[in-house]
Formats: C-alpha cells, structure tokens, sequence
C-alpha cells in the first residue's frame, strides 16, 4: 500500500564506494578531523583560524575529509603542539 509512494518520495539511489576508500576508512581508525578537533583547543587562535579556512577552501573545492592534504594539516598541528610555547 504505501511501497509505491515511498519510492517515488524517497527513491533508492545507492551507489558504489571504491574498495580503496573503504579500506582506508575501516584501517585508519580516526578521521583527521576528529583528531584535529581533539587538539583544536591548545592551538593559538590564529593558527586554529588559519587552519579552518585552508580544509574550509579544500573541501569547497571538491577535496574529501580523507584526502592527504587534510591528514598532513591534521598531523602538522597536532605534532607541533609539544613545541608551541603556552603562556
């Protein structure tokens, strides 16, 4: 009674994710983002505001949350927390 109306109001359109995309998503764990979120805090505002505009840009250009350059971003800020002097 209602499976036509639901396909017609919410059609199925389901399609296929590259195995090297999943693979990469089941294996690394964290997303880059969520490990970035997680130092966001100790980060010195215009390094914190600096960053978002650049993975803003990249993922308004098209990039996905998984691209490298993301990853680097994420791994250059959370590497160089030890070094940033608090005060």
């Amino acid at each position: 009674m209602y499976k036509p109306f639901l396909e017609k109001m919410c059609p199925m359109n389901i399609k296929s994710v590259p195995v090297a995309l999943v693979g990469e998503a089941l294996t690394s764990g964290v997303s880059p983002l969520y490990e970035l979120h997680q130092v966001a805090c100790e980060l010195p505002l215009n390094v914190l505001s600096d960053v978002k505009q650049r993975i803003g840009d990249w993922l308004a250009s098209g990039g996905k949350e998984t691209d490298p350059y993301i990853k680097k971003t994420s791994r250059v800020c959370t590497e160089s927390l030890p070094g940033i002097e608090r005060g």
